[in-house]
């Protein structure tokens, strides 16, 4: 065992090592030692023209097309023709609330419209104001408790502030466990 380590090691010592390239070893390939002129008539090189200008942009005309109403009628109503207690509403209840096209940003990530109980006594809220509905609730009359007596208006933002779901129409709100829908107190 001691012989073969030996042996080897020897191997290793007296081996030759590789070749090192320097740089000087072909340069004297590549250059000439004496210079001479180019002779530029007889590479037959021909010269390209210069490149052109490019052409100026000419815009495009626009084409007058009129306004699609199913497109337009889908738009939100712009803040100034919502009613200012509802802009306050929205605004001190959501703090992402954006006035420009009525909407928030739910905690999920989802884009919201703000629908407050201003903006259903206006009118706006998608139901007929022609009648008010039942009761007159579209037009800021809202329905009659269980004593028979009109909801005021404290009494309906006490309810939105405690309950999302609340619907100032039936005086109602859907609870947090589920079932029916139960009576605002």
């Amino acid at each position: 065992v001691f012989g073969s380590g030996l042996g080897f090691a020897a191997w290793l010592l007296a081996a030759k090592p590789p070749r090192q390239a320097t740089a000087t070893v072909s340069v004297a390939e590549l250059w000439t030692k004496k210079a001479r002129p180019v002779n530029k008539a007889g590479q037959g090189l021909e010269r390209l023209p210069a490149a052109q200008p490019a052409p100026p942009d000419i815009p495009a005309k626009p084409q007058e097309t009129p306004p699609d109403p199913t497109i337009t009628g889908a738009i939100a109503p712009k803040a100034a023709d919502l009613p200012r207690p509802h802009l306050a509403w929205c605004a001190s209840r959501y703090r992402s609330y954006h006035p420009d096209d009525n909407s928030y940003l739910s905690y999920s990530g989802q884009l919201r419209p703000c629908i407050s109980p201003y903006l259903e006594a206006a009118g706006q809220a998608g139901q007929p104001a022609a009648d008010g509905g039942e009761n007159g609730a579209g037009l800021g009359v809202y329905l009659a408790d269980d004593d028979g007596e009109a909801l005021s208006a404290d009494h309906v933002d006490s309810c939105f502030s405690r309950y999302r779901s609340y619907r100032p129409e039936d005086n109602s709100y859907q609870p947090y466990s589920g079932g029916p829908r139960r009576q605002c107190q």
